[in-house]
Order: structure tokens, then sequence, then C-alpha cells
């Protein structure tokens, strides 16, 4: 078994370069005295550093000017009031830095920003001032040469799909990251979506190929599961959220990567690691072949409020097991007949004991009877309920109004993968264009973190303020799209 510094080192090999992008806004040069105020407009979302000139305008300055700039990934994100801020995420998330300059010189500033717009204004100045030469540097390993057109025919398409690029591009940085204003960290359940979506435009093997190996050195749990996420910077660190669902999505990226890529290297290291994830959640299953409840364990599926995931969870797994039983078949590994003969075991215990016959749906006492969208999608993609039985389920389903809804473009990624599976494709792009052409129509640049077109504010963490306008599960439409030629 290999250890952490061996995965580290293979992560290190596949470090990529960042590419940087020097931005002019709109406004060349501003005057101003105490209480003055500007915006910035870069013109499109940007990941980067920010750098002006201070200069007096005819007295010399005698006293530090205090600035507070403030950095928006959208107007109205600008024209909040920070202070009012209800969240229940740190609020040092916010972008927004005081800053006291000495004497006239160019200042840059340290920390890394994700924006669009950029509001100056003069705190305290005790004479007038001149800032010049405003400039904002952006990264990214995303090499934009390398994207070719969608190839759709359809106007509407053609912007969701430049508008999914665009929020890739911004969180590809020396990894995946999941939001480039905030988090800024490496998840599982975004680096699976990411992986996908990059195959079919930067087609960035090496990124991918680092980011399973920064999961691969993480140390598992004591149930033996991967850590949901990891950081970098200033050093490698696993963190201490085990997330059951994004485990088993593991594999299912390794499996993506795999069939992308022919890459028996990379594979031949990660396999062990992908059939402990597979044994593990086996260990919880009770007599019935049915996930029973860990102690210290969380499962994400999304972020519905009151959402109920026991039999999403096991629909994840049977979803896990289809996906990596094909991958070892395909290379002839001698596990396949043993992951296979628990796929087939697995599926028809949900059937048995998962499914209400008199609803028609997936709903049971291990989920306090909740009838949701996501139980029934995991149970279609787990291949538990197919064909015509499986479209008028999940119809039906969408429809009802008293069913749990996705909130997410994580979640919703599986929902289209799902109409896909079941042939549905132009309810596929009917969905797409709602969803993620409702956020164009909003006039995204980038594709936001959660969207519930019925409740503009809604934030899973209690203040919209604190979401992310550039996220990165949710930039999959234009996998969809140049995938399955939409």
């Amino acid at each position: 078994m290999k250890d952490k510094n061996y995965f580290l080192s293979k992560a290190q090999e596949n470090y990529p370069e960042l590419i940087y992008t020097d931005i002019t806004p709109d406004i060349t040069d501003f005057t101003a005295v105490s209480g003055d105020s500007i915006i910035l407009d870069l013109g499109q979302h940007a990941v980067g550093h920010f750098s002006f000139s201070f200069d007096r305008v005819n007295v010399f300055v005698d006293a530090p000017v205090r600035l507070s700039i403030k950095f928006g990934e959208d107007m109205r994100e600008i024209n909040d009031d920070f202070s009012q801020y209800k969240g229940v995420l740190s609020e040092t998330w916010l972008q927004e830095e005081i800053i006291n300059i000495d004497f006239p010189q160019r200042v840059t500033m340290n920390r890394r920003f994700a924006c669009r717009f950029i509001k100056i204004t003069v705190e305290k100045a005790n004479r007038p001032i001149k800032l010049f030469d405003f400039s904002f540097r952006a990264s990214t390993s995303a090499d934009i040469s390398a994207l070719s057109p969608s190839g759709s025919k359809d106007d509407l398409l053609r912007k969701i799909d430049n508008v999914a690029a665009n929020t890739l591009k911004e969180c590809m940085q020396t990894f995946f990251e999941d939001g480039p204003k905030r988090d800024r960290r490496l998840w599982i359940g975004d680096l699976r979506l990411e992986a996908l979506t990059d195959y079919y435009t930067f087609n960035n093997l090496e990124i991918v190929r680092r980011c399973l190996y920064l999961f691969a050195a993480g140390e598992c749990n004591k149930l033996g599961f991967l850590p949901s996420f990891v950081y970098e910077t200033p050093y490698y660190h696993s963190g201490e959220t085990y997330i059951e669902d994004y485990a088993l999505l593991y594999v299912v990226a390794v499996c993506d990567y795999y069939e992308h890529s022919k890459d028996t290297d990379t594979l031949n290291d990660l396999i062990d690691i992908c059939k402990s994830q597979l044994d593990s959640f086996y260990a919880t299953l009770d007599k019935n072949l049915i996930a029973t409840r860990q102690d210290g364990w969380f499962a994400f599926i999304d972020w519905c409020p009151g959402l109920e995931i026991m039999t999403s969870l096991q629909g994840v797994y049977i979803y896990t097991l289809e996906r990596f039983a094909d991958l070892l078949k395909a290379i002839g590994d001698d596990d396949f007949e043993k992951y296979k003969s628990i796929l087939l075991k697995v599926r028809s215990a949900c059937r048995k004991y998962l499914y209400d016959e008199n609803k028609k749906a997936f709903v049971n006492s291990l989920d306090n009877n909740q009838l949701s969208v996501h139980s029934q999608i995991w149970m279609i993609l787990g291949g538990v309920i197919d064909g015509e039985k499986a479209v008028n389920l999940l119809s039906e389903c969408l429809e009802d109004r008293t069913a749990k809804q996705p909130c997410t473009p994580y979640m919703h990624h599986y929902v289209v993968e799902a109409m896909l599976k079941l042939g549905l494709n132009e309810t596929a792009v009917q969905y797409i264009k709602n969803l993620w052409g409702g956020m164009v129509v909003l006039g995204a640049d980038t594709f936001w973190e959660a969207y519930v077109p019925d409740d503009p504010d809604f934030s899973p963490y209690n203040d919209r303020m604190i979401n992310s306008l550039c996220h990165a599960w949710s930039c999959t439409p234009l996998y969809f799209i140049r995938k399955y030629r939409l």
C-alpha cells in the first residue's frame, strides 16, 4: 500500500502552471477627498490581485490615508451592507478591506479576491488624493486557447456553455477550488463535476490527477472513509469532515478519469483506495443490505432544508458500485465478480425495502416517509428503477410541490444526468435552460453556488451575502451540452 508521502509527491509532480492576465478596469484614475467613492468594472469575473497607484493632488499628504476597498462578484454584493450580515459562516469571507497608506506609492493588495466590481471609498484623507493606474492581475490554470466552441445551435445553450466555461476557469487554480471567493479548498463533490467539465473544455488531465492524489494522501476516519476536503496552503492538510456520499463519489471520479484518459499508472495507484471506500460502506449495511446511520458520519446530497438522506445515500452507493464494477470488468480485475454480485443483491434489496408500491415512489421509514426528488433521482441513477416506470416517477415527483426539491446546481446536475439516462434529452434541455438559463437571464458572469428561482435570497448559510456567485459544482451544463450534443 502506497503511503501519504508517495501520493503527495505524485500530486506535486502534477502541479499546474498558473496563467496570468492583467485586466484594466473601465476607469483609469480617481481624484477624491474624504467620503468620495468609485466603482470599477473589470468587465468580467476575475480571480487574482488588485493594485493601484496613490499620490497627492497638489499639497503633500501629511497623514495616512484610509481606504475601504470592497470586492463584489456582482453589483448587488457591492451595494450590500456587510455590517448587517447574520449568516452562520464567518463574516471574514465577506470581501472588504480597510487599508491605511502612509505616503505616495504603488499599492498591491496581498490577499486574493474573486470579483467583477471593485468599490473604493476614501474613508479619511486630510488632503485631496489621486488614485490611478488600476490593475487586476487574474490567475487561472485553464488554457483558454484550448477551448473550442460548443457547437450548439441554440443561442441560450451557447450562452450557458460560455458562462459554465468561465465558472470552471475561475475555479481552476493550483487545484480545483470549490469557490474562489469562499472556502477555496478542494472538495470531492466539486472535484468530480469539475473534472467532467474539464474533459470537454480545457482537458487539463494534470490538475485532475493532482486532485485525485491529494485526496489519496488524506487521513481516513475510523470508518475508513476519505476526508471530504483538503487544503494545500500554506501546507497540506486534510479536513476533519467526512461525507459518505463524497467518499463514494471519489471512486466515481477515478472511474471517470480512467474512462477518459486510459491512464493505467494512476489507476493502479488509486484502485486499492477505491476498493476500500466501497468496502467501508458495505460495512454500514444491515442484514437486509440497507445502509444504517453511523456515529459521527455525515452525508450531504444537497443543501435542501430538512432533507432526509438515507435513500439517496443508498442510491449513491449503488451508482458507485455499478461504475466501479464496469471499470473492473474493463481492466480484467479479479474482484469484478465480487462487486457485481454485491451490486445486484443491494439493488434488489432497495426494490424490496425502500420502494412503496402504493405511492409508486421511494418513500420509506428510513427517511421518515419523506418524498424527495433526491431519493427518486439516486434510485434511478443506481438502476433500481428504469424504463417507463422511472420516467413517470421522475415527472410526477418534479411536479409535486409537496416533495423536497433540489436547491443547488450540484443536485440539479444529477437530475439532468438521470433525465439523460432515461433518454429524456428534450426534457433535460428545458431543465438546463430553466435552471442555469435563469441565472444567465439575471446577468450571471459565472454560475452560483445556490439558485432557487422562486426564492432569489435562498442561502444554505442563512444570509445571501455569503453565497458564492462562482462555484465549481455549477459548471456542468457545459458537460451535458458538449457530451450529448444538445
